[in-house]
């Protein structure tokens, strides 16, 4: 899931965004949670006592704390997280280096710019190597997730099925599914017994899916709305980290 920030002193403006967001995840199968603020002031705020974002859309702008000194409060406290000007003046780039802004976007901002910025936030946070990790005849291991073509239960076996190889262990999909919910990456459960990294998806028909290795995996008859809407539902050996 990526966690969202919106920080804008114009309701109208933050109403706009948050719409075009949910619309643009929802067509590329990312699981979204965001939050809205008015002003830098409660946003930093909410950093510095621990909330973590992966994406900040951040107003310069802004009565009482700017979106430059909001920017800079948050650097203390998160070096990570890309922060996106939304503004309707260019001449504050300069400025805002010191705090390495991800992009400008420049209001009015079109769908199609949101999205092809979103889209390159997206894939840059999904370059990080995250594993997920299982156990499986008295040791552990860890995969890339994003080498992970597809998870496949059989019985009360998993297989985990990537390019070069397939591993295996005992476990639940339910579990598993669940674990990835931690997860930036997009998997969906086209059928009970399949769990399909969106990015492997090489071509999507009403009742099945074709992955990049060619293997083509059915879609339920109870998921096919779900999947063909472009839904996406993200959800004790089993974690995510990087």
């Amino acid at each position: 899931m990526l966690n969202i920030a919106i920080c804008d002193d114009d309701i109208q403006t933050t109403g706009q965004i948050e719409m075009i967001i949910q619309k643009i995840a929802k067509r590329n199968f990312a699981d979204v949670d965001i939050e809205v603020f008015w002003n830098g002031e409660s946003l930093a705020d909410s950093v510095v006592a621990g909330d973590g974002y992966d994406i900040i859309y951040l107003d310069i702008e802004m009565n009482n704390e700017d979106g430059i000194s909001t920017a800079k409060r948050i650097r203390k406290y998160d070096k990570n997280v890309l922060i996106i000007y939304v503004t309707s003046h260019e001449n504050y780039m300069k400025e805002s280096f010191s705090v390495r802004p991800f992009q400008f976007l420049v209001k009015p901002v079109s769908e199609k710019q949101m999205e092809t910025c979103f889209m390159a936030a997206y894939e840059d946070i999904n370059s990080g190597d995250f594993y997920f990790r299982y156990s499986y005849q008295r040791m552990n291991h860890k995969v890339l997730i994003r080498d992970i073509l597809y998870f496949e239960s059989s019985k009360r076996k998993v297989f985990i099925v990537t390019r070069e190889e397939t591993f295996e262990f005992y476990g639940k999909l339910n579990e598993i599914e669940n674990s990835l919910k931690v997860c930036k990456i997009s998997f969906l459960r086209v059928h009970q017994s399949f769990l399909v990294n969106y990015k492997h998806i090489k071509g999507q028909s009403y009742d099945f899916v074709v992955m990049d290795n060619g293997k083509k995996i059915s879609i339920s008859e109870d998921r096919r709305k779900l999947i063909s809407e472009q839904y996406c539902s993200m959800e004790d050996t089993y974690y995510v980290d990087r």
